[in-house]
């Protein structure tokens, strides 16, 4: 970014500093653990902007669109991301508009990149590797159940995080740990489509990019 001259008002976005969007597909527990990343860091809710409630993959994409391109040059946000499941049963294809998200997703527009955190079979893969190992093939809810009867997630749904702040403290360096190496599994066998890599997740990039955007905040 060019540096301002004296006379020039600073934009909006330059007086807030970072932003980042990010549109979830769930409306409770994908928010949740968001939430809690932002609260450790003491981010303000405007410098993370959560949207959460569509409930398929090229919805999600074309809503996180949608918000960057309404908004005046200066107040773009910095980096826009996705988060969706491909929530496929062991042996079938993914859901439908996944491959049709992922690559809307890819296509720029005045060079603002979309990103997505997708994982496989769905955001409690990356829940559970914050307290154990899963790297066989595994379905939506086998993982689910984990979850709650490890204490992760409750509620009579088993959407909600039972200690969010502990789970991340404790548990992240270890989930992002278990998905590199199962991203690393992948990359070696050759598979490339989303809904063949399961399990994974591209939840840590996300959060990476957080811990990354504001490193004085940690």
């Amino acid at each position: 970014m060019s540096r301002l001259d004296r006379n020039r008002r600073p934009s909006r976005k330059l007086a807030q500093g970072t932003r980042i969007l990010v549109v979830v597909e769930g409306q409770v527990t994908e928010r949740e653990y968001i939430e809690t990343v932002r609260r450790s860091l003491r981010i303000g809710k405007e410098s993370i902007y959560i949207e959460a409630g569509r409930t398929e993959p090229i919805g999600i994409v074309n809503r996180a669109k949608a918000i960057q391109g309404d908004l005046p040059k200066p107040d773009k946000y910095d980096q826009v991301w996705c988060v969706f499941d491909v929530e496929a049963k062991i042996g079938q294809r993914a859901r439908f508009g996944l491959v049709e998200a992922l690559d809307s997703a890819r296509r720029t527009r005045n060079r603002q990149d979309v990103k997505c955190a997708v994982s496989n079979p769905c955001f409690e893969i990356w829940l559970l590797w914050h307290t154990t190992d899963q790297t066989a093939p595994v379905a939506s809810d086998v993982v689910q159940r984990r979850c709650q009867d490890r204490g992760i997630t409750f509620g009579q749904d088993g959407k909600h995080l039972q200690d969010a702040d502990r789970l991340i403290v404790n548990g992240f360096p270890a989930a992002r740990e278990r998905a590199i190496l199962m991203e690393d599994i992948h990359d070696r066998n050759g598979t490339t489509s989303p809904e063949d890599r399961n399990p994974s997740s591209g939840v840590f990039k996300l959060i990476n990019a957080i811990y990354d955007a504001f490193p004085s905040r940690g």
